[in-house]
C-alpha cells in the first residue's frame, strides 16, 4: 500500500451494526470499502444510486500482514461469505453478507471477491453522517476488538465523546454468553483495545486512542463514558458528559420526575437518545441554558418538551 495515507468512510449504521468478524475478515472488509470508495465516490463519474454486485481484486499480502499465512486468508474469506451482518434503523431491517464468493488462482498475488449489491449503499458516502478512519491503522490492528473500538472512536472523534452501555456493547460485538461478568469483559476486550490503541498513538502510528470512566449504579457497571483523544484533543475532561449532567438535572427538576413516573420515563428516553447521538448534547445544553438565562421565572417544563420533541426530534 506504500506510505500514502488512505482515509475510508462508511455509513454510521455499518459502524454501529451487530457483527462478529475475525481480524483477517475485517482486513478484507477494509480493503473492500477502500475499493468501493475508489469506484463509487472518488471517481468523478462514480455511480451513487444504482448498484450491482461488484467484483473486487485484492492482494493476498494485504490480507496476510505479518501474522497470518495464506490458508488463514482462505479460511477467513470462506467464513466471511457465510456470515451475515444485521443492520436495523427506523426504516428497515436488513440481514446481508459482505461477499458472494471469493476465488484465488494459485500462484497469483491477487484474489477476487464479489460484493453483494445489498451492502454497497452502506459502503459509500451516502449517509449524511459517516465514519472516517485510516486504512493504514485499521488494517494493522491485532485484535478484532481494537478494530471495533477504533471505528467507534473514529465516528465520534469530532465531538470527542460517546457513551456505550454494557448491554449495547455486548450486542454490537455479538458476545452472546461470553464474558458474562464485567470484570472479564474489561480484562479481555476493553483493556486490550485501550492498550493497543494507546501504544500505537504514543508511537505516532495511530491518530487516536480513548480514555474511559465507568458509569455505575451501586457497584454495577452499566456503561462506559468514553473520551476520544486525538492530537487536537490531548486532554479528556469529558466536557460533553458535564453538559449531559446539567441537561438531566434541569429536566428532572423542571418535569418533577420524582413525583411523576411518566415524566421520568420521558427524561430517560431523552438521555438514552443523547447517549446514542452525542453531537446533539452541546446543542441541547446551549438551548436549555439560554432558556433558563433569558426567562428565569418561567415554567420550563412545556417549553423544554417542545424544544426537545420538535427541534431535536427526540
Amino acid at each position: 500500500m506504500g506510505n500514502k495515507e488512505i482515509t475510508l468512510a462508511q455509513a454510521n449504521a455499518l459502524t454501529q451494526a451487530r457483527y462478529n468478524f475475525t481480524v483477517v475478515e475485517k482486513r478484507a472488509i477494509y480493503l473492500i470499502i477502500k475499493e468501493v470508495r475508489s469506484q463509487f465516490i472518488e471517481r468523478p463519474d462514480g455511480q451513487r444510486d444504482l448498484f450491482n454486485d461488484l467484483v473486487i481484486r485484492m492482494k493476498t499480502s494485504d490480507l496476510q500482514n505479518s501474522d497470518t499465512v495464506l490458508r488463514d486468508v482462505y479460511d477467513a474469506l470462506k467464513n466471511l461469505r457465510r456470515k451475515s451482518i444485521w443492520i436495523e434503523d427506523k426504516e428497515r431491517v436488513l440481514e446481508v453478507g459482505y461477499i458472494n464468493y471469493f476465488e484465488h488462482r494459485k500462484g497469483k498475488e491477487y484474489l477476487e471477491v464479489q460484493v453483494s449489491h445489498k451492502i454497497l449503499p452502506y459502503l459509500v458516502e451516502l449517509a449524511e453522517q459517516f465514519t472516517t478512519y485510516s486504512l493504514t491503522v485499521a488494517i494493522s490492528l491485532k485484535t478484532k476488538y481494537s478494530q471495533r473500538f477504533y471505528e467507534y472512536c473514529s465516528q465520534f472523534k469530532n465531538i470527542g465523546y460517546f457513551y456505550v452501555s454494557i448491554d449495547d456493547l455486548r450486542k454490537k460485538m455479538m458476545l452472546g454468553d461470553s464474558y458474562p461478568r464485567y470484570a472479564l469483559l474489561k480484562s479481555r476486550i476493553i483493556m486490550p483495545a485501550y492498550k493497543e490503541l494507546k501504544k500505537l498513538y504514543e508511537l505516532r502510528q495511530c491518530d487516536l486512542y480513548f480514555n474511559y470512566t465507568e458509569d455505575k449504579v451501586g457497584r454495577t457497571v452499566k456503561g462506559l463514558k468514553i473520551a476520544v483523544i486525538t492530537r487536537d484533543k490531548q486532554e479528556s475532561p469529558l466536557k460533553v458528559d458535564d453538559y449531559l449532567y446539567y441537561i438531566k438535572m434541569w429536566l428532572n427538576s423542571w418535569l418533577l420526575t420524582a413525583q411523576k413516573p411518566k415524566n421520568k420515563a420521558w427524561v430517560e428516553r431523552v438521555v438514552n437518545h443523547l447517549h446514542k447521538n452525542p453531537d446533539l448534547i452541546p446543542k441541547l445544553f446551549a438551548r436549555l441554558k439560554k432558556l433558563q438565562d433569558d426567562e428565569p421565572s418561567r415554567n420550563f417544563a412545556p417549553l423544554a418538551r417542545y424544544i426537545i420533541e420538535e427541534d431535536f426530534l427526540i
